[in-house]
């Protein structure tokens, strides 16, 4: 089978115009009262934890022993969301969730390793969320027992069950039971953690083998329905429905970026991928978010992000999600909603910490032309570096000049990139003016320093900014000094404002950065602290010259 090279990021334009609209239906909740939710799923999360440091989410998941029982799993939940709600938390508050984060993380990494999927890929999440370099030893242990786990051969091919292999050579203790001779049957929910692990043991450099993503990327495309939807096992039983579809469609995202990101090996814009679009057009037409529980809530947060996307159907999913999650907060969980039962208390404050991590930069999208796409991962994997870098966890989005100015300038960045010469309406070149005078900035970049790309844009500039000029950045501009001296000095245009005290209302790179962004790793270290170094100039100037730590606009 040929597997095509694709993203999920191009396929914005199958989710009814989502960055066009800005339609909503969930009126914006006020961020004290996301704030508020957030402190008080914490507080239940702490208020399970024992002595010992275990985060008891769910008793149920503690024992007697059956495979549907995982301890270290459930305290490493727990211990994951009180990590991305740390930078929300004030005072007192934040202080008692940074004593039991250190706690249940001690517990975690002292426990004996636990043969289980779901385990695995939290364990993973949390160790690389940390930057534990001195765990690597057991990230690594958890990511071998993923690998040798998937199954690989009949219709389960490719994905995972509850149970795992334990690495050569490991022996359980003897009251931690045994694993089972033989792996049970797979399932998508299980098979997302999974995924999760192995991306993020990669992301902490462990190579995880090409084969292991192409198997389970033949899984998806062999089970996927004909609706577009997935249910929770491979013979489709009991069809499709949403966070399984939500759950699948970001694996395959992943799988897809894994094994072509770094293969891509011209940057130009890559065909279509008919199973994402499909499973996006199934998320978009059947959605309900008045039906969704915490664990799809969850899930539905990690494709807004993964995507760049907004919305889905026309809806945004982070303002439908915050208006049910914070007005209801019984937090179902598969139907657990006891005070004895927190996990939906878990997703609930991932999914609401992580909606409200800044977006600094909107990738644009050009009406009528793929070619604003040559490098789909370029700005994921640039804002990915400075998040990781910085320990400031930081969004990007999708928009186009359908959005209004209003809209634009919540954002501090606007990148656009391109082979071929720009075409702009004058309603569009008005956007981009407005965005730049009220406080916005352009960065321009012409993929492998195309000319049709450079001449068009520099003719915009010129247009739209007759009294100004782009102008070659002299060594010692701020951009090549701070936060960190750049070791290549990469050739950068800006056009200084008047208005503006002569900050940098666009500024323009004549050659490529984009390709190397988008294949990633240490080869593109330079070229990721050049981005880098972009955009804490632009925060600073947006922030008034504040050396704060980065921030920028949050969706409301």
């Amino acid at each position: 089978m040929v597997v095509r090279r694709t993203v999920l990021f191009i396929l914005a334009c199958v989710v009814a115009s989502a960055a066009a609209a800005q339609t909503r239906t969930a009126e914006p909740v006020p961020r004290d009262q996301i704030e508020d939710a957030i402190r008080e799923g914490c507080e239940r999360i702490m208020g399970t934890q024992r002595g010992d440091g275990a985060l008891v989410l769910d008793t149920r998941r503690f024992g007697p022993g059956t495979y549907y029982v995982y301890p270290v799993g459930v305290v490493a939940l727990g211990t994951l969301a009180l990590q991305h709600a740390l930078p929300h938390l004030k005072g007192e508050t934040a202080t008692r969730a940074r004593e039991s984060r250190r706690k249940a993380l001690a517990w975690i990494t002292q426990h004996q390793l636990e043969p289980k999927t779901y385990t695995s890929g939290l364990v993973i999440c949390v160790l690389h969320k940390e930057h534990l370099g001195e765990y690597g030893k057991l990230v690594g242990r958890y990511a071998a027992m993923l690998v040798l786990s998937q199954h690989t051969k009949g219709p389960d091919a490719g994905a995972w069950g509850y149970d795992l292999h334990l690495p050569p050579g490991y022996r359980l203790g003897q009251n931690q039971g045994r694993p089972p001779a033989r792996l049970g049957r797979m399932d998508h929910s299980n098979t997302q953690f999974a995924v999760l692990g192995l991306l993020f043991a990669q992301h902490s450099g462990f190579q995880i083998p090409k084969r292991t993503w192409r198997l389970l990327r033949k899984h998806y495309v062999d089970t996927q329905n004909a609706d577009g939807g997935w249910g929770y096992r491979s013979d489709s039983r009991p069809g499709s429905y949403a966070n399984m579809t939500l759950a699948s469609t970001i694996s395959l995202s992943i799988c897809e970026e894994m094994l072509f990101a770094s293969d891509h090996g011209e940057c130009k814009a890559p065909p279509e991928s008919g199973p994402v679009n499909n499973a996006l057009q199934w998320i978009s037409k059947n959605l309900d978010y008045d039906a969704l529980e915490t664990y799809g809530f969850y899930a539905l947060e990690r494709l807004g992000i993964l995507s760049g996307l907004s919305e889905f159907g026309g809806k945004s999913w982070f303002d439908e999600g915050v208006s049910r999650l914070v007005r209801d907060r019984r937090w179902r969980s598969h139907g657990a909603d006891s005070p004895n039962q927190q996990i939906g208390a878990a997703f609930a404050v991932l999914f609401l910490s992580r909606g409200l991590e800044p977006i600094i930069i909107n990738k644009l999208k050009r009406h009528g032309t793929s070619d604003w796409n040559n490098a789909p991962y370029d700005v994921k994997h640039l804002v990915e570096y400075i998040s990781s870098r910085f320990q400031h966890p930081k969004q990007w989005r999708i928009v186009t000049l359908d959005a209004e100015v209003d809209f634009l300038v919540r954002v501090p960045i606007l990148y656009m990139s391109g082979y071929e010469a720009l075409e702009f309406t004058a309603v569009e070149k008005g956007k981009l003016k407005g965005y730049v005078e009220r406080g916005g900035t352009i960065f321009g970049m012409a993929c492998s320093g195309r000319k049709a790309f450079d001449k068009s844009f520099r003719a915009l500039v010129a247009e739209l900014w007759p009294d100004g000029e782009l102008r070659l950045l002299p060594q010692t501009h701020p951009i090549y000094k701070h936060p960190r001296p750049l070791a290549v000095k990469q050739k950068l245009l800006g056009l200084a404002l008047k208005q503006g005290q002569g900050r940098l209302g666009v500024i323009y790179s004549p050659y490529d950065m984009c390709c190397r962004w988008h294949k990633g790793g240490t080869r593109a270290k330079a070229v990721f602290d050049v981005g880098t170094n972009i955009f804490f100039y632009v925060d600073k100037i947006a922030s008034n010259g504040s050396a704060a730590a980065p921030h920028a606009a949050t969706p409301e």
